[in-house]
């Protein structure tokens, strides 16, 4: 029995150990007034897209999928704002895909979206590369220089991300 409980304990001080080591990224990759991590994901319109070929201007990543409801009313907002900004800001969606590229695709095609939409890697290291996002929608701002300024956790309203535009883009 106490061998048992031994056992135990040094498992769950172990599990803890890891635990702990698992967050680490999170330092490298994705805080505020970080480098944003490069990436090369397959665009739902063909061909693939990296985020290093976006330097020079500030970039919107939003974290997404078709079943999430603060994520389709975030859409609309991303996409206004892609508009307004075009000279000066990409705004990108990585859609989690759970349902498939085709259901990613024909959401896209519905609501008229403009903006690169690309699927994230099968084993998610783009989400863990920004810090492993929790949840989505995850919306993470970096600026021209390739470093984040702002991590939105959530939906937010199209004022929410002009705030943050206007600290990037000074518009």
């Amino acid at each position: 029995m106490i061998t048992t409980h031994r056992t135990f304990t040094a498992l769950l001080g172990l599990m803890l150990l890891i635990a702990a080591g698992c967050g680490s990224n999170a330092e490298t990759g994705s805080q505020v007034g970080n480098m944003a991590p490069d990436f090369n994901l397959e665009r739902v319109d063909g061909g693939q897209l990296t985020l290093s070929e976006l330097r020079g201007k500030a970039v919107l990543i939003d974290f997404w999928d078709t079943w999430c409801p603060p994520c389709r009313e975030a859409m609309p907002h991303l996409q206004a704002l892609s508009v307004e900004h075009a000279a000066d800001l990409e705004v990108v969606g990585v859609a989690i895909g759970r349902e498939g590229k085709e259901a990613v695709a024909k959401f896209v095609q519905q609501r008229g979206l403009t903006f690169p939409i690309v699927l994230i890697d099968g084993e998610y290291k783009t989400a863990a590369d920004f810090g492993g996002v929790q949840s989505i929608p995850t919306t993470i701002l970096v600026d021209r220089e390739g470093i984040i300024r702002r991590i939105w956790v959530g939906g937010q309203s199209k004022q929410e991300y002009a705030k943050g535009l206007q600290e990037v883009l000074g518009a």
